[in-house]
Formats: structure tokens, C-alpha cells, sequence
């Protein structure tokens, strides 16, 4: 009997021995320098993880404030465009009764004194013929429209607020008399936060 034992171990160290050698062979030397440093990639696969949220995030979160940030802008811009052809109206009445009296001094007081404002640029008025007849800027005074602005703009019948390239906003206005229109009304204005 002790000679059947002595043979199931014989056989069964045998055994072990042939599969220690047979997963020695199978298994490959990176999964075993794996397997003794189990921390350490633990610690690199959360560090890698970690890593890879906060760059997800950050990604979100810069599309987000790109997108908010459009928005914003366009409604600023409907905003601006609102209050622009708000404040045009009066002014179009304004110069509608110094243009019928011939009254051109008191229109460029009115004018002077509206370029003063917070964002306003330039004021200028142009007869339907396309010349300027009254102007902040006095050097464009007594100068085709065409020379500023497009040369469409003096045919506008209702008050256009356009952006110009440097983001300026230009407010065309006609100017009516009771029954012929005696010109048109040009603004330039800065938008809020750009000065």
C-alpha cells in the first residue's frame, strides 16, 4: 500500500510539476510582470481614468460656454437692433421738421449733441438726390451717401438695422414728409461693450 501512495504522489507531484511547466510556457512574460505589479497598474488604470473624465469635461464644458457664448451674442445683437430703431424714430421725426423748414442749422445742434451719447458714432442725414446734407462729421457734409454707405440704403421705406464689418451697427431710416420722402436718416452706433 505504501508503495501505490508513493506512486499517486510520485504521479501527482508529477503532475503538478507538469502543469507549473506547461502554464510557465503558456503564459507570456507581460502578463506576469502584470500579475507581481497588480497595484501599480490598478493605480495607472484609475490615474488614466481620472485623466480621461477630466478631459471629457473640460470638453463639454468648452462647447457649452461656446454655445452660451453664441447666444448671448445674437441675443445682444436683437436687442441692440430693437432699441436702435426704437431711438431712430423720434430722431426721424426730429429731423423730418428741421428738413421741411429748412431749418439745417438746428438739425446739426440736434445731431451734434445726439453723437455725444454713450455708442454713438455718427449721424448723418442724406437727401433722396444721395447727398449729405447734414453730418457730424464734417467732412463728409456736401458728399454723395455713396461715399459711406451703400447706395441701396437711400431707398429703404422702413427702418433697417444692418452690421457693418468692424460689428458696428448702421441704422438707415427714411425720412417722410406728408407726401413725398424728403431723404434718409443714417446712424452708426457702437455696440454695448465694444467701445
Amino acid at each position: 500500500m505504501t508503495e501505490e501512495r508513493n506512486a499517486a504522489k510520485n504521479s501527482s507531484s508529477g503532475n503538478k510539476d507538469g502543469q507549473l511547466q506547461e502554464g510557465k510556457v503558456s503564459k507570456h512574460p507581460l502578463i506576469m510582470a502584470l500579475a507581481r505589479n497588480w497595484r501599480t497598474v490598478g493605480v495607472l488604470l484609475l490615474l488614466l481614468a481620472i485623466a480621461g473624465t477630466y478631459y471629457w469635461k473640460n470638453l463639454a464644458v468648452s462647447r457649452a460656454r461656446a454655445e452660451l457664448t453664441k447666444r448671448a451674442t445674437a441675443v445682444l445683437a436683437e436687442q441692440n437692433s430693437f432699441y436702435l430703431r426704437l431711438v431712430a424714430v423720434p430722431l426721424v421725426w426730429i429731423v423730418r421738421n428741421d428738413m421741411m423748414r429748412g431749418n439745417y442749422d438746428q438739425l446739426d445742434q440736434y445731431l451734434a449733441q445726439f453723437v455725444k451719447e454713450p455708442n454713438m458714432k455718427e449721424v448723418l442725414i442724406a437727401r433722396v438726390d444721395g447727398r449729405i446734407v447734414s453730418a457730424t462729421n464734417k467732412k463728409r457734409q456736401g458728399a454723395p451717401v455713396a461715399n459711406a454707405f451703400p447706395e441701396e440704403l437711400l431707398r429703404v421705406e422702413a427702418i433697417t438695422v444692418t452690421t457693418l464689418e468692424n460689428g458696428d451697427f448702421l441704422v438707415a431710416a427714411p425720412v417722410l414728409g406728408l407726401n413725398v420722402k424728403l431723404g434718409t436718416l443714417f446712424l452708426v452706433a457702437t455696440p454695448k461693450g465694444s467701445m
